[in-house]
């Protein structure tokens, strides 16, 4: 008789432990020696080796047992025989997840008609960095090795093997070790459920006199992502107080502001997030309104090209958004291009679409990727790819409007990218303009009451796009009860149902968590492909 024994786990790390060791700030997980996950919360880092040290494609564990027998000596050729197997993933059975997203989470607990058949094993869905998985580990001789099993050496009581990991967050496994020792029953130990994780470390740099960011908050919301952020203390800059001179400026100078003040721009496995000041020099008061009274919406064009369009008397070549009113509700759309007709003058303003990615899936980190599949609403149609049907946000074909011309509206937060040859990437990059009128307090110099909660949904916003995702979903989040649409919609805008058409009385709901649809694609995203984030 003799017993075995899982002693140690290298690359494996517990949650709830922070590691205050690690240079440039805490994790919020940490190795320690002799845990097994036998609560099955244990983390496995994709793109790290056993030291936790970046190393792309690898995600690996290094087990060891120990064998004691219990009378006599162990016999001569035994060994340990290594096995893996693949448990289920348990994320959409828990009690918080809507009924409407967990079939997306994992497909294989439902049948073909989306009806829950239970938990169902061997759903990973990442590739081995090296398969067949397992590695030897010098002094203990591996053999028999299969896809799900090995064989190694005992020497001195002990036993030890690696085991490489699948690349995609969520993915999960169990190992068991058995002593194999020619007998019918044979001593034998296994982990508890591992999974992978993505670990990103965030450089949290704020200027001197930027709001505070509620960083200790963030991290919460991107556990459904399998993804572990860990904020470094803030570093104080000097003040900058606006990014560029005007709101056409924006787009070039942020980036440059970046590349300036992130320390490890380039490092893998590094974003960064900025608390700035303003943007630019804002505008004080809304927008002059320049036009109110029945208009008349019409449409012109042919496929793709067709666009709706208003008329207002006179020369307003500055008009820059309409607000529609009807039967209590109310709708605003940009003004994509003004132009002056006629003798007395009118105004032809094309109305800019709202637009919605609700198909787009893990990418490359590019830009095209992301918006790679986009439909379009219109007052009174939809367009999809050549498609127009109606009803669009089903406004009146003659309906009061507001035209006003540039005002107050301005960017909280933004992800600068960055452009390779022709292609824009997502490079991991978030600023949040603190002094925004609608978290900064102006005439008293502070920040406005309860601003913590508010910055938090745009700092969770502008971080899901690091991993290369489109906003702008128009769905609901994850959670059940539901109550509040995912972070990455606009609060303007109108959700959509399972045909993709609007549905009524949804905007204004935005909250701080993901869609099931963000969750997943975020699990399935190699951010080491992501060639804007320059992890060289």
């Amino acid at each position: 008789m003799a017993v075995v024994r899982i002693v140690d786990i290298k690359g494996l790390y517990l949650p709830g432990s922070p590691d205050t060791s690690m240079p440039g700030g805490t994790r919020a997980a940490r190795y320690s020696p002799g845990y097994t996950s036998l609560d099955n919360r244990g983390r496995i880092y994709i793109n790290r080796d056993l030291e936790g040290s970046w190393a792309r494609n690898t995600q690996l564990i290094e087990i060891t047992v120990e064998v004691t027998a219990r009378e006599g000596e162990l016999p001569d050729g035994a060994r340990i025989r290594w096995s893996q197997r693949d448990p289920d993933d348990p994320s959409n059975e828990r009690p918080e997840v809507h009924p409407d997203w967990a079939p997306l989470i994992d497909g294989d607990d439902y049948d073909a008609w989306g009806a829950y058949v239970g938990p169902v094993d061997e759903d990973n869905e990442g590739a081995l960095d090296r398969p067949p998985g397992w590695e030897e580990v010098e002094g203990y001789a591996l053999s028999d090795v299969t896809e799900i099993s090995a064989s190694t050496a005992i020497v001195g009581a002990r036993s030890k093997v690696r085991r490489h990991m699948t690349d995609i967050a969520g993915d999960n496994v169990i190992v068991r070790a058995e002593l194999d020792a020619g007998g019918d029953a044979e001593a034998a130990d296994e982990t508890g459920i591992m999974t992978l994780w993505r670990r990103i470390d965030v450089e949290y740099i704020r200027m001197e006199s930027a709001l505070a960011l509620p960083v200790d908050e963030v991290p919460r919301h991107f556990e459904p992502t399998f993804t572990q952020l860990d904020f470094t203390p803030e570093r104080v800059i000097p003040d900058r107080q606006h990014m560029a001179p005007d709101a056409g400026a924006l787009g070039d100078l942020a980036p440059l502001f970046v590349s300036e003040v992130f320390a490890h721009a380039g490092d893998p496995g590094w974003f960064c997030l900025i608390a700035a000041l303003e943007p630019h020099p804002l505008p004080e008061v809304r927008g002059e309104l320049l036009f109110s009274g029945t208009v008349a919406i019409l449409d012109s064009g042919e496929g793709e090209r067709r666009r709706e369009y208003i008329e207002i008397p006179g020369d307003h070549p500055d008009a820059s958004y309409v607000t529609f009113r009807w039967g209590g509700e109310a709708v605003s759309f940009s003004v994509a291009i003004a132009t002056v007709l006629g003798d007395p003058p009118r105004t032809r303003l094309w109305i800019e679409p709202h637009d919605i990615q609700s198909r787009f899936t893990a990418g490359d980190g590019s830009v095209a990727h992301a918006y790679r599949h986009r439909v379009f609403f219109f007052p009174r149609a939809r367009l999809r790819g050549a498609s127009w049907e109606p009803p669009g946000y089903g406004v009146p074909a003659r309906v009061e409007a507001d035209v006003r011309g540039p005002g107050a509206a301005y960017t909280a937060g933004m992800s600068p990218t960055i452009d390779i040859g022709p292609a824009r990437y997502f490079a991991g990059r978030t600023i949040l303009f603190t002094h925004h009128r609608a978290w900064w307090d102006e005439a008293r110099r502070r920040g406005r009451r309860g601003h913590e909660q508010r910055t938090l949904h745009t700092i969770v916003h502008e971080l899901t796009h690091a991993f290369g995702m489109p906003h702008k979903c128009g769905y609901f989040d994850f959670r059940t009860p539901r109550e509040a649409t995912c972070c990455m919609n606009y609060r303007t805008h109108w959700m959509i149902d399972e045909e993709q058409q609007l549905i009524p009385g949804t905007a204004g709901r935005v909250g701080n968590d993901m869609c099931g649809r963000h969750v997943k694609e975020i699990r399935r995203v190699r951010l080491e492909n992501n060639r804007g984030l320059r992890w060289r």
